[in-house]
């Protein structure tokens, strides 16, 4: 299972990136996961749904199954790393894409910044793996242009050394 966080200041295009990277991996017959770092919480439902309610009623976890969708809810995010997590939801994945993730330093990460809004590279050397901008960057890493999500893709599937 390959694993990468796409990092980077909000509004820089990880979400639009990622969206087209998923459909790219796919034809290449890749089974893809992505995870969703939510740093300021999130909610499936709102306050007012069951599953919301078994939560506030002191539930650890809760689990939800329809014909199209099934989704887990559990307590106690706070820790968990990222590898963890995707090893544990998403096992027979090829890759899985985090979005955000930054402070995980076993991440290899792909720093996606945006002219006019992003401050420059804050990942690591070790820890960067490819840096996507809207302008030139210099940088010992493998820089690509947003608009290159097949030239991306070609490379995420390259049999990096960040397979995990």
């Amino acid at each position: 299972m390959k694993i990468i966080a796409f990092v980077g200041d909000s509004g820089s295009g990880k979400t639009r990136l990622i969206r087209r990277l998923v459909p790219e991996l796919k034809k290449r017959g890749m089974s893809v996961a992505v995870i969703k770092h939510c740093a300021h919480g999130f909610d499936l439902g709102g306050k007012d749904k069951d599953s919301s309610k078994f939560l506030a009623a002191g539930a650890d976890g809760v689990a939800l199954v329809s014909p199209e969708r099934q989704a887990v809810i559990k307590k106690g995010g706070k820790g968990i790393s990222f590898t963890a997590l995707a090893r544990d939801a998403f096992r027979t994945a090829d890759i899985v894409l985090v979005e955000g993730g930054r402070k995980d330093k076993a991440l290899k990460k792909i720093e996606v910044l945006r002219h006019g809004l992003s401050g420059g590279i804050k990942s690591s050397g070790r820890e960067l793996a490819a840096v996507v901008a809207d302008f030139q960057v210099a940088c010992q890493a493998p820089v690509f242009h947003p608009r290159q999500f097949k030239k991306i893709a070609d490379w995420m599937d390259g049999g990096l050394s960040w397979k995990r």
